[in-house]
């Protein structure tokens, strides 16, 4: 590994990373919550969704940050990441977000989890498991306004209400909240469409005896933002947590993450010459490369060969050749002061020179490739080391 000569926070680990803002997470949380509005003139409790690693971030030291921040719970997609939470030490109320197949259930139950359930057979199947193992199991129900992905519809609610009302099912269930998920969480029509049937099996739910102090859940981070309407008992928070939007650079959050990696290896090439795999890229000019050990294994997308940009020195360069699985190649003929060990920035805020060069956004990347940063938020945790930091105020 080689010794960085700017002074940077970087991995002790490897020669490239995903650096964490955690100074972003609190002031995004803030943003989020300057946004809530629930009955009654209530704030809303907050779920964090920390599914798919923290959406990149890493899931146990952000859901670490966010207790202290104030959070109620957390949302995650798989008993694993259940687990991978509990064993980090967070007690807090993790809800399982997709339904848990039978044979995982006592697992979900050991390790304190809330289970998410979508038909009779579901709730039949966890009773079972809670009356063999002597535990209450705390379920959420999932309902269908409109997605039809997963969910109970209203035909099918009142028979899964009446099973956590018989003796058995009041003795090992607890009904703890009823929550829906937004088709097109930024289109009112669309999101009042969808209130229109959470409302209905929200009044048949909160008559039913199993409701008890039960709550409800519908608005993601786009709904929390535009219309309170949605807000209800709780939030789910989830990429606008990390500063990010779907397509574009948010103008009221701060990305969280960055990612940096140090040149290993300088070499010219004459003008002329190509360069990478294929040899996409050829040298106009008497030309310096830098590599970096970042490739498509670790999540950086091979279709950004050629089109995406650095930051190094306060300058902007660019990529050229090919990305390979643990390479890149970047241009640095106009910094001439570039040496092995020092850092380039690919995606983040221009911090560590001047400010001569552009910030560089993930949602950059989403628009080069068609698609949205979550998708590559969450690639980007195969094999970088997380650094987190905290800047003192």
């Amino acid at each position: 590994m080689l010794s960085p000569r700017q002074n940077n926070i970087a991995s002790v680990r490897r020669d490239a990373w995903v650096e964490v803002d955690l100074n972003c997470l609190e002031q995004n949380l803030k943003t989020i919550y300057s946004w809530l509005q629930g009955p009654d003139g209530l704030k809303p409790r907050l779920m964090a969704v920390v599914k798919s690693d923290a959406y990149g971030h890493g899931a146990p030291q952000i859901a670490e940050i966010l207790v202290a921040l104030g959070v109620d719970g957390f949302g995650v997609a798989s008993i694993d990441e259940g687990r991978q939470l509990r064993k980090a030490g967070i007690t807090a109320p993790v809800l399982i977000l997709s339904p848990t197949p039978v044979w995982a259930q006592a697992n979900a139950l050991e390790n304190e989890l809330d289970m998410t359930v979508t038909s009779t057979k579901q709730v039949a199947d966890i009773l079972e498991t809670a009356r063999k193992l002597g535990k209450i199991a705390r379920v959420h129900l999932k309902l269908d306004t409109g997605l039809h992905r997963l969910g109970l519809d209203l035909k099918g609610l009142p028979e899964v209400l009446d099973a956590f009302a018989t003796p058995l099912g009041h003795k090992h269930l607890r009904l703890i909240s009823a929550f829906s998920h937004l088709a097109v969480a930024d289109d009112r029509a669309e999101v009042e469409r969808q209130v229109e049937i959470f409302e209905i099996a929200r009044a048949l739910i909160k008559s039913h005896k199993a409701c008890g102090d039960c709550y409800f859940h519908l608005a993601s981070s786009e709904a929390a933002r535009r219309f309170a309407f949605a807000h209800y008992d709780m939030v789910r928070l989830g990429i606008n947590l990390y500063g990010l939007e779907p397509n574009t650079v948010a103008t009221d959050l701060s990305p969280a993450m960055s990612v940096r990696a140090r040149i290993i290896h300088i070499g010219e090439v004459p003008a002329g010459q190509s360069v990478g795999y294929g040899y996409t890229w050829q040298a106009q000019r008497n030309t310096v490369l830098a590599s970096i050990p970042i490739g498509y294994a670790d999540g950086v997308d091979r279709q950004l060969s050629n089109k995406m940009l650095g930051c190094l020195h306060g300058r902007t360069i660019k990529q050229v050749g090919r990305i390979s699985m643990d390479q890149m190649l970047f241009d640095i003929t106009d910094v001439p002061n570039a040496r092995e060990g020092d850092v380039i920035t690919l995606i983040g805020q221009n911090r560590l020179n001047s400010d001569k060069c552009q910030d560089l956004y993930l949602a950059d990347w989403a628009k080069t490739l068609g698609t949205i940063t979550y998708e590559l938020a969450c690639r980007l945790r195969v094999r970088l080391p997380r650094v987190y930091t905290r800047n003192k105020k």
